[in-house]
């Protein structure tokens, strides 16, 4: 009995953590993009941008070589 509930408890928590990921990069990935700038250089400079994503990035190019678009 005690192994039933344990295993439950793993599968909600599987189950919880695919939604979490899914939901965080379902509407900001763009494999797309990534694929355009994947050998572009991006210049130095580093006014930092915050992607879709809500991270940081250095710059628009190296947040579009990751696949996450950035608001201007």
């Amino acid at each position: 009995m005690k192994t039933y509930i344990l295993n439950k408890i793993i599968l909600i928590n599987l189950i919880s953590l695919s939604l979490l990921f899914e939901g965080c990069n379902k509407d900001c990935y763009n494999p797309s993009l990534e694929a355009e700038f994947k050998n572009k250089v991006c210049t130095t400079d580093c006014p930092k941008v915050i992607g879709c994503d809500g991270k940081e990035y250095c710059n628009e190019c190296e947040a579009n070589k990751k696949g996450v678009a950035v608001d201007n």
